[in-house]
């Protein structure tokens, strides 16, 4: 289920910032980094001294996660195509995947506690899943008033 909301979020935020131009593309991802690291620092209460430590190391974590999903690159596999072999190779390259992102957890969980509580550092991956959600739900919004969809109706409450 998380990887399917990820996989959605991730979808949507890059339709949205296709459909922008070029210029209005930085200016979303921008914004998006804007509003993650104001997410991430009120619901873990971080502190001035903790923020300056953690978000070079989340950052680094961000971008280590991402190079080792392109590494595996098994989005956008359509399995009814595949041959038995395909299929039984992208599943295990499904589950070594999945195990290198244990591994890369754990080492940043180590990472992590060197510059935050270890109270902070066991909310982050909920923290992370409910950033998600809540932007997930911005996209949606704002889609909905661009269409017009977030207008009242005559007669509507």
């Amino acid at each position: 289920m998380k990887n399917l909301l990820l996989g959605m979020i991730l979808l949507l935020t890059a339709v949205a910032l296709n459909a922008q131009p070029e210029h209005m593309q930085g200016r979303m991802q921008e914004r998006i980094e804007a509003y993650k690291i104001a997410f991430f620092t009120e619901k873990l209460q971080l502190t001035p001294e903790e923020s300056k430590n953690f978000w070079p190391v989340y950052n680094q974590f961000e971008n280590e996660r991402e190079a080792l999903k392109n590494r595996y690159n098994l989005e956008g596999r359509r399995i009814e195509l595949m041959s038995d072999r395909e299929v039984e190779d992208f599943v295990m390259k499904h589950i070594e995947m999945e195990e290198q992102m244990v591994k890369l957890r754990r080492d940043y969980i180590q990472r992590f506690k060197e510059v935050l509580p270890i109270r902070k550092v066991a909310m982050l991956q909920r923290i992370d899943n409910e950033f998600k959600r809540a932007l997930l739900e911005e996209i949606r919004q704002r889609r909905e008033n661009r269409q017009g969809g977030g207008q009242r109706r005559p007669g509507g409450n």
